[in-house]
This record gives C-alpha cells, structure tokens and sequence, in this order.
C-alpha cells in the first residue's frame, strides 16, 4: 500500500496546464457523449444531469462553456468541493446556464475504495476529450488509492485518490490538459458506465482521479437545489470475472475506510 507520493510534483506538471492532450497511449472515437470541453483551453467534465457537469476543482471556473455531443452550454455557477485546495479536495460541479437533454446519464459509484490492496489490479477505463473534439480513452488498471497524501514540508492533504498504472514506456496517461475526464470501472465502452473518478493529476508516471463516492452528500445537496439529482449505484464497483477474482484476490471494495 502507498501512502503517500510527490505531491509537489502533480501541481506543476497538470494543474496549471491548460493545452489539452490526447492520452498517452490511448485510441479515438466519439462513444462518450457525456464527456465534454470545459472552456476554451480543452480541460474535461463529464454531465451528470441536465444542468450539471462534474470536473476538478482547479477547473472550476464561470463564464466558460462546457461543450459535448449533446450540445454546448455556458457555465453560470461553479461550485468546488468543500475543503477545496489544490491538490486537496480535487471536485467540482458546474452550474450550466441551459440544460443539455439526454437519455440518460452516467451513474456514479457511491462507495469509495479504500486504500487497501483491494483497489490493485481493477480493470478500469480512462476517457478524456481532446481540443479536436476526438475523444481518447485507454485500458489500464488501478495502481493504489488514497485518502489522504504527504506534501512537500510534511503537511498532508485529503485527496481519495485513485492512482492507475503508467503505460508500457512508463508514462502516465493523462497529460497536462486533461484534467476533469472521468475513470470508468471496468473495460467500458461509452459513458454509461460506472463511473468512478475524475481526473486531477500525475506525477510523471502515475495518473491520479477523485472519486465522487467521496462526497456524494456534497453533490447531492448541491444538485437538490435546482431540483435535479445525480444518479449513484449504492453496490460496490461490478464484480470482475471469477478468473480475475483468483488472480487478483480482490476483496470487499465498498468499505470506506479514513486513516488519520
């Protein structure tokens, strides 16, 4: 189990980065229509309700527009977590002027996977939208998580991170401007899927994502006072395969776990 990682580092290489990428290693296409542009630089949110987007708290921002396949609409209200201080607290929801119409909307996973070697080896999907409009995602797994990290000078934030795995040439995926895309659980196809993080940061060669489970009351609170609501599977992340489940020895994942 990790518990703590170069903080300091994260800050300079995503945060104040603005230009967006394409993830490292990833593939195209256009399946995750939740998933859109926040502002004019290319940084990521994902709608979870007709007038909602949720991103990171260093994304936060008003009089931008958030823009995805399902239309294009003007942030009036940004809202980051409670706690908010780079890198801690990592979450925001975006008030949207107009609402945006689907289907439906991606459920978000309402436990948090505690930093325990449960998290290790979970299959997961990493989804980002690119300045072109091309959307990127790629298959890897969960590295660790975190509640809580180490920062340069000995202090320690809240983060409840999860850290998925570096590419084959040991790079992060997520690169600078991808903040705000969203973690799927398992191999996903579309925005449909659970979700499970939202991009904030890497550290040159893991990629770190806030989980919303963490702050589901925050989010609903929010929500309730438009009278819209986010969608949360109350189970754990979707059991893998029984194959996985011997390899792995994956655990209960639902548990929430806080270590002070």
């Amino acid at each position: 189990m990790r518990s703590a990682f170069r903080t300091w580092a994260i800050a300079a290489l995503l945060a104040c980065s603005t230009q967006a990428q394409a993830l490292n290693g990833a593939s195209t296409g256009n399946s995750y229509v939740h998933l859109g542009t926040v502002g004019t630089g290319g940084l990521d949110g994902i709608l979870i309700a007709p007038n909602w987007v949720l991103t990171a708290g260093h994304v936060a921002q008003t009089g931008i527009t958030f823009s995805s396949a399902l239309g294009s609409a003007t942030v009036d209200a940004a809202y980051r977590a409670p706690g908010f201080s780079f890198p801690a607290n990592d979450l925001a929801l975006l008030h949207l002027s107009s609402a945006l119409d689907a289907s439906s909307f991606p459920t978000l996973n309402a436990e948090v996977i505690g930093n325990d070697s449960a998290a290790e080896g979970l299959p997961v999907t990493i989804a980002v939208t690119a300045q072109s409009g091309a959307q990127s995602h790629a298959y890897t797994t969960v590295d660790a998580a975190f509640d809580q990290v180490a920062l340069e000078g000995g202090s320690t934030a809240t983060v409840w991170y999860l850290a998925t795995g570096s590419t084959a040439n040991g790079s992060p995926y997520l690169q600078g401007g991808d903040s705000g895309g969203a973690l799927f659980a398992g191999q996903a196809g579309n925005s449909q899927s659970l979700l499970i993080g939202i991009a904030s940061a890497t550290d040159g060669s893991l990629s770190y994502f806030v989980q919303p489970g963490a702050y589901r009351d925050w989010v609903d609170a929010t929500l309730a006072a438009s009278g819209q609501r986010a969608l949360w599977n109350v189970s754990a992340v979707p059991e893998p395969s029984a194959a996985w489940l011997l390899c792995a020895g994956l655990a209960v994942l639902a548990a929430r776990r806080r270590r002070v």
